[in-house]
């Protein structure tokens, strides 16, 4: 592209702008879009992808076709923004049902979401991504409970705190001697190592707030088993076949689901009549007989559930 002869840069430009603009995009459609049945406006972030490209490899002085073309799709990237503002309504509307009945945000946010605009992994993703946000930036606020609930923490006997206090002042160090370290060669690198190296540290926060306001509950009839924002478990109390604790040595099952908060560090074991299911926040739900996990006084929630 660069070293075409002159008499042939306009048309090589012109060729490499039909292939990123048309070509590229109308094959994604064929072969990927409608093969996994994806939502179609999905192809407006395919072109603009493209675009992106082009106008990174065209010479300075035929940028202008690029700007062109961004103004032409302007208009229908507009309406899909109308689209989906139009839709927030909507979802806060669900998101606030879903809390009435039972306050757990990670999985109300995504449920509300997919109602709204479909269950697919897109919507998924940006769930996940928007509850990690929503914990690490307001890692103060707690959640609201049933108040015939029976809460119970999972991080306290293993004083998950300290480990976590001492990760997360290790990255802070890292972090910054690692930022000193890529400016000697590169201030881009640097400034994206870093950007991405914060959204990590504010993963860790979100995860770590998640795991202290989000107890197991004990409702009238059901348990609500989760770690946090990683997996959650609502169960009917009368499917419950036993409750055991184990010691940290115990070897869980190749079925028995492994929900501790260390996994090496478990306490009590559940055993169901009928499977139950276990949502993910970044995988696919699985079904399970038995599920072992960290609880504190885990005397006292077994006392709880007369099985």
């Amino acid at each position: 592209m660069q070293k075409a002869a002159p008499l042939h840069q306009d048309a090589v430009a012109s060729g490499f702008l039909f292939d990123m603009v048309i070509t590229f995009p109308v094959a994604w459609y064929f072969l990927v879009i409608r093969p996994l049945k994806l939502r179609r406006w999905s192809i407006l972030l395919v072109i603009t992808c493209c675009c992106t490209a082009a106008y990174l490899i065209l010479p300075a002085h035929q940028r202008h076709y690029i700007l062109q073309l961004r103004e032409l799709i302007a208009l229908p990237e507009l309406g899909l923004l109308i689209y989906t503002l139009s839709k927030v309504r909507h979802i806060r509307r669900k998101y606030r049902q879903l809390q009435a009945a039972l306050p757990d945000v990670a999985y109300n946010l995504h449920k509300s979401m997919a109602t709204v605009m479909g269950n697919t992994n897109a919507v998924k993703i940006m769930a996940s991504e928007l509850t990690i946000l929503r914990f690490g930036f307001f890692f103060w606020k707690k959640q609201s409970a049933p108040s015939t609930s029976r809460r119970f923490s999972i991080h306290r006997e293993i004083a998950y705190a300290s480990l976590f206090g001492v990760i997360i002042s290790v990255c802070a160090i890292e972090l910054v001697a690692f930022h000193l370290f890529l400016l000697h060669y590169s201030h881009t690198a640097a400034l994206i190592v870093t950007i991405l190296s914060v959204y990590g540290t504010l993963f860790l926060i979100g995860d770590f707030a998640a795991i202290i306001q989000s107890p197991i509950l004990i409702l009238k009839d059901q348990i609500l088993l989760r770690t946090g924002l990683r997996w959650r478990a609502l169960i009917n109390t009368n499917n419950i076949a036993s409750i055991q604790k184990v010691t940290d040595s115990f070897e869980p099952a190749p079925t028995c689901f492994n929900g501790g908060l260390m996994k090496n560090r478990v306490n009590i074991l559940f055993t169901f009549v009928e499977p139950v299911q276990v949502e993910r926040l970044y995988r696919k739900p699985i079904t399970t007989n038995q599920i072992v996990i960290t609880v504190d006084e885990a005397d006292e929630l077994a006392e709880m559930i007369k099985v």
